[in-house]
């Protein structure tokens, strides 16, 4: 079997190939189709995965070479010998219909008739082979065995192809390429193809898993996204208004051709499995048999856990929607009644109990306030807002009904709704009759006012409301009475720790509940709560001071204490993880910042469309930092737009604020305008640092702007706003600020701080600074290579400039010329894309590092005459490099140099 070859083919080629005609697997299967070592190739994958416009490109790429004929399996005919050679037969006789010898010798007449008409080699192109019969398989197989024709073959994985075709494999004859599900790189590759390049990261994340990497099912799902709504472009930015529409109009098509028309029994197996997934596998077989849910299983249609007693779910999570939307309400009643009479118990699982209880509802079925208020609980976690208000709003049980309408003010919080879920929090609070009901929504009624912009001192006045209703509640139950006015004072303390951490108030630092109470289970949940925010708070002042490294620390520490179960408080851990990478972003430490930010997108999948914009302001401030202000700006737009339908940690302002600096930074005066007004008409971050650095970043972009000569005093202001109290790291961001404006008053009070200060990115920028106040070229160079270790580019660009400045005062003009082209490369690094070198790189490969240079330059627009100033050299010089450069790129002038360093 040497002589055969299997590959794994990559679905992003796939769906490219038709545009591009060039990707290797279709370069590949082409090969083997022109060469003489192989009669067929052989693709193989999952329904959509491609296989159909992988044949059609092969097809077309080897169109004038080959005579194709196109055979087309069928399920209708699967059984019928020779039924998909019908058309090509019609003179067999009757009698002869059973005959193989003499249906390949009028098949081979018919194709040797098409060959004469063309003078070119047959090539049979065979989609859906998986429907085959074997006795056509087998006339297949014998006329390429022949050397008569080649065949082009695609089919499923499961059940696959007929045992003939699949012997001219296992004979080494036949190239096999078996097409895998989109990774979710090519899936953003895919959608930057479709819809243009501004799409918001977390929209791929959400497409591919929804998807399941299946070319065809995310067509369907982006057109009945764009369709409904659903997926809009605001600003130039595709985002994701909402979550998926799984029942569209062309995804129901899809679902209805490819499941619908199959056997009664797996039909119905199928509608079960959708009904009520996760559902237990006895119970299906059970309903159904045995022999169709291994089908099922086989053909990758339905999944089975590896639990001791296995569920089932769908193989694509995006059909249950779909089938569900299909089943009639009498039929979907029918169904339930024949599985409750075999259930001897609830589900298991959470998820399994939410499918029931939204399967009761959809049937009009009656369901016990207990299971729905479980429901809505867990359809809010997942973000499922519409089910989670629906389950809730059918609770009957006045207690319970207090839980029920937090989970809806829940809903609203989810989508940035703040004033809607205060409405329903502020009428219940203080109100519950029992000790639950009384606590029930108290922290998110906390968290909703810190976030609509009420001061710590005010929440706190208002939570007195909560402290006399414990006294009320415990003199009318003295049984209890004890441990009702533990519970209560515990949650008036939690809420204090936690509005002062959301405000980042250094002011109470130590209040942080430090009054002893009962060890029972509510006391301790509460002190774990208290402790995570008591370290948030302790990690924002430590920023403050410029101690990122100890605030990642604590931050890191408050995400540990915080745990995983704290229901009321799902947010807890976005809103420690922006903490966390506040504090990292700030020290530097670009790689720390990205970990966190790739866990978070991973570890907390079904809030991406609510709490994703702020990953992508992350990744925005990092590029703004590191001096990349033109990419900074593009991802920056991508979460401003996104943060404008969903913002539940408030970072809208900051957003804007650094979009504003960073259009500002490369002249984009129109777009700096509307991030400006943006910031204006916005609340300000909650945060204390936040708000600080979003001020700053304002009055950076208005000096960039030019006109603001209060720049230097304003940043001033707002990096030592409590006179002698320590704000180190408040004042090295305005001084980083005032640097990278020119402003080398800045230097010296950067080298007095320097010794206060953490982190890579102080390092690097005190290092300038310090070489600035020294004056000499080699400290200055050494700066430069500092900052470029920290990837801050635009530093390391300025510190260049200033040794080159210095070697032309000394007079070392070699020198000077060399710290000059290191300025201009870190300039270009700059301005290249994330994880890039600079424009052009690769294309200009075979020019010299000073052609490179000049080419750069020109691209950039500048003359001969500027050029020489800029690099220090004569006109002539210039001249003659760009003559040699346009000889070894094959151009004609410059004109044609800007299309050459984009290649």
């Amino acid at each position: 079997m040497d002589s055969s070859r299997v590959r794994v083919a990559a679905p992003g080629e796939v769906q490219q190939s038709v545009l591009t005609g060039r990707s290797e697997d279709l370069a590949s299967a082409v090969e083997a189709l022109q060469g003489g070592t192989h009669v067929a190739v052989l693709l193989l994958g999952d329904h959509g995965i491609g296989k159909s416009r992988l044949m059609e490109a092969v097809a077309e790429e080897l169109r004038g070479q080959v005579t194709p004929v196109r055979l087309h399996g069928s399920p209708a005919l699967s059984h019928v010998p020779y039924g998909v050679l019908a058309p090509f037969i019609v003179d067999l006789p009757v009698e002869d219909a059973t005959s193989q010898l003499a249906v390949l010798r009028t098949f081979w007449s018919y194709l040797e008739g098409q060959r004469r008409k063309t003078q070119k080699p047959l090539l049979l192109v065979v989609d859906d082979a998986h429907d085959l019969d074997e006795a056509t398989a087998g006339v297949l197989v014998e006329l390429a065995a022949a050397g008569w024709a080649k065949l082009l073959v695609g089919a499923v994985a499961r059940p696959g192809l007929p045992e003939p075709l699949l012997q001219l494999w296992f004979e080494g004859i036949a190239e096999r390429h078996d097409l895998r599900p989109l990774t979710r790189e090519q899936t953003s590759e895919i959608l930057a193809h479709q819809l243009g390049p501004q799409v918001l990261p977390n929209v791929a994340e959400v497409l591919w898993e929804a998807s399941g990497g299946n070319p065809l099912l995310l067509d369907c799902l982006v057109d009945d996204a764009k369709s409904d709504g659903t997926l809009l472009q605001r600003n130039g930015v595709w985002l994701l208004a909402r979550p998926l529409n799984s029942h569209g109009e062309r995804l129901t098509d899809v679902v209805r051709r490819q499941l619908l028309r199959r056997p009664a029994a797996e039909r119905k197996a199928l509608n079960l499995v959708a009904l009520a997934e996760p559902v237990s596998k006895a119970l299906i077989e059970a309903l159904v048999d045995e022999a169709t849910v291994a089908g099922l299983i086989e053909q990758e249609i339905v999944r089975v856990s590896e639990e001791a007693e296995p569920e089932l779910r769908l193989w694509h999570p995006v059909y249950g929607d779909t089938l569900r939307n299909l089943v009639s309400p009498a039929r979907s009643l029918q169904l339930r009644q024949s599985l409750l009479r075999l259930m001897d118990r609830e589900p298991a699982s959470a998820e399994g109990l939410l499918r029931q209880v939204s399967w009761s509802m959809e049937c009009g079925v009656e369901v016990e306030d207990r299971q729905l208020l479980r429901a809505a609980i867990l359809a809010s976690r997942l973000f499922e807002d519409d089910l989670a208000r629906k389950a809730a709003a059918q609770v009957k049980d006045p207690e319970l009904q207090f839980t029920a309408r937090s989970v809806i003010a829940r809903t609203y919080y989810n989508t940035s709704n703040h004033a809607a879920a205060r409405d329903i929090l502020e009428a219940d609070f203080a109100k519950g009759r029992t000790l639950a009901g009384l606590l029930t929504g108290s922290l998110l009624w906390a968290a909703v006012l810190s976030a609509l912009g009420h001061t710590p001192a005010d929440i706190m006045h208002r939570a007195e409301a909560l402290l006399r209703a414990g006294e009320r509640l415990a003199d009318a139950s003295p049984a209890e009475s004890e441990r009702i006015l533990a519970a209560t004072r515990e949650r008036v303390r939690t809420i204090r720790t936690m509005v002062l951490a959301l405000a980042g108030d250094a002011e109470a630092a130590g209040a942080a509940g430090s009054d002893p109470a009962d060890r029972d289970e509510g006391r301790l949940a509460a002190s774990t709560l208290e402790r995570a925010f008591g370290l948030a708070l302790e990690a924002e002042q430590l920023l403050v001071q410029g101690k990122p490294d100890s605030a990642s620390a604590a931050a890191a520490a408050a995400l540990e204490a915080a745990g995983t179960e704290h229901d009321e408080l799902y947010f807890l851990s976005d809103f420690l993880v922006v903490r966390a990478v506040t504090a990292v972003i700030h020290g530097g430490d670009w790689r720390a910042a990205e970990s966190l930010l790739a866990r978070f997108v991973a570890g907390f999948g079904p809030s991406l469309i609510s709490f994703g914009g702020g990953v992508h302001t992350a990744t925005g401030i990092v590029l703004l930092y590191q001096g990349r202000s033109a990419e900074a700006k593009r991802t920056l737009r991508a979460a401003v737009e996104a943060l404008r339908l969903a913002d539940p940690q408030q970072l809208f302002s900051l957003t804007a604020a650094m979009a504003f600096a960073a259009a500002a930074d490369i002249g984009a005066t129109e777009k700096a305008a509307g991030y400006l007004a943006d910031y204006e008409s916005a609340r300000p971050p909650v945060s204390r640092y936040l708000r600080a650095l979003a001020a700053m970043a304002v009055v950076y972009g208005k000096a960039r702007l030019g006109g603001y000569r209060r720049a230097a005093e304003e940043l001033q202001r707002l990096g030592r706003p409590d006179g002698d109290r320590n704000t180190a790291g408040l004042e090295f961001d305005a001084l980083t600020f005032r640097l990278a404006l020119g402003d080398r008053e800045a230097a010296v009070r950067l080298r007095e701080l320097a010794p206060q200060l953490e982190g890579r990115r102080a390092r690097a920028v005190c290092g300038y600074a310090a070489a600035i106040g020294s004056g000499q070229p080699g400290e200055l160079i050494d700066a430069a290579k500092t900052c470029e270790e920290a990837e801050l580019w635009g530093f390391a660009a300025l510190a260049y400039g200033d040794a080159a400045n210095a070697y032309h005062a000394a007079g070392d003009t070699l020198r000077e010329r060399m710290a000059t082209a290191q300025r201009q490369r870190c300039r270009d690094r700059a301005d290249s894309a994330a994880g890039d070198e600079p424009a052009g790189q690769d294309t200009l490969g075979l020019l010299t590092r000073r052609e490179r240079d000049i080419v750069a330059l020109a691209v950039r627009g500048l003359s001969d005459r500027q050029i020489a100033a800029e690099l220090q050299v004569s006109v002539r010089t210039v001249e003659g490099h760009l003559y040699r450069s346009y000889a070894k790129l094959n151009i004609k002038g410059r004109e044609e140099l800007r299309r050459v360093s984009e290649e």
